[in-house]
């Protein structure tokens, strides 16, 4: 398995919950979509998979596993890093001002393949006019603030597979884009994907663009999995109450559940979403175990029917 996390939970420093206990995987060459709003914990998820936890944010128990090796600071997280692609949700995050394209794109490669500038630039030149980015040395040696949106976009995507990673990991990759940019950027994702073998876990709260980017969905609220199954079967048949409002919303339906995520200090004992769920009873104030499994199956205690 590229990813796995077995139990695996983050707490801030002062012990309040602010993620898992999390169950999931992600297999070579899958794509893994993980679905919900903001505040779920998607990102903080993503930044532990790169051992890049915010100042405050400890691993409090369970294991995360990337290639095999235990996800823990040293000698061997360092090891994983030219596996990793990150491409992180603003293209200006991962960008410095101060450097031209050709030192961007030649970075990475420098550190971890011992690569020189010119040899980097030449090895990547065919990955660059697939993205649609001119090689040559005028563009070159631009600096970020004199790219278009998308074009920051897609340096991000070059950066994130200079060192030819084994697993990318997309947070919010498509937000910052207009509708057709996004679509054209989603297909060179996918033809990139399928060409190189990429594991690929994609973050995001676009359910039209996780029906078309992944095979599996994994929904998470107040940084806790509520329901994970394949893509068709989740959106089409979703089995918790908190993922028919995910797909109401993006439908533009009113919720019919007031009320907000609560903040991890307030999160509630048992379901977290059954505060605003419809169909709670007493007995979902302690309900934490799945029906089915975790990797296809639902959190909830009484969950929804295809008739319901």
């Amino acid at each position: 398995m590229s990813l796995v996390m077995e139990a695996f939970e983050l707490r801030r420093t002062d012990g309040v919950p602010l993620l898992g206990p999390l169950q999931l995987s992600l297999g070579p060459g899958a794509r893994l979509g993980l679905v919900g709003e903001s505040g779920s914990g998607k990102s903080l998820l993503a930044r532990a998979c790169f051992g890049a936890l915010p100042p405050g944010v400890v691993q409090h128990g369970g294991t995360l596993r990337v290639f095999g090796v235990n996800l823990a600071p040293g000698p061997a997280r360092e090891a994983l890093r030219p596996r990793l692609g990150w491409l992180p949700q603003d293209p200006q995050q991962g960008l410095n001002p101060l450097l031209t394209l050709a030192e961007h794109l030649a970075l990475l490669p420098g550190i971890f393949r011992g690569e020189s500038p010119a040899a980097a630039l030449a090895r990547l030149g065919p990955l660059l006019e697939r993205l649609c980015l001119p090689g040559d040395r005028a563009f070159l040696a631009q600096f970020p603030h004199q790219l278009s949106g998308g074009q920051r976009q897609r340096l991000g995507l070059a950066m994130a597979l200079s060192c030819d990673p084994e697993l990318l990991l997309l947070d919010e990759p498509t937000s910052a884009l207009d509708p057709r940019i996004q679509r054209d950027f989603l297909n060179l994702v996918l033809d990139l994907q399928r060409e190189r073998g990429l594991g690929c876990l994609w973050i995001t709260h676009d359910l039209a663009l996780a029906a078309r980017a992944c095979e599996r969905l994994v929904v998470l609220y107040a940084g806790v999995i509520l329901e994970a199954g394949p893509t068709i079967r989740l959106l089409s048949a979703p089995r918790h109450p908190y993922t028919t409002r995910l797909l109401e919303a993006a439908r533009g339906q009113p919720s019919t559940e007031a009320g907000f995520q609560p903040a991890p200090d307030a999160r509630p004992e048992g379901c977290p979403f059954q505060p605003r769920c419809a169909r709670r009873q007493g007995s979902c104030k302690h309900w934490r175990a799945w029906q089915g499994s975790p990797r296809d199956g639902v959190r909830c205690e009484r969950p929804l029917r295809a008739a319901d």
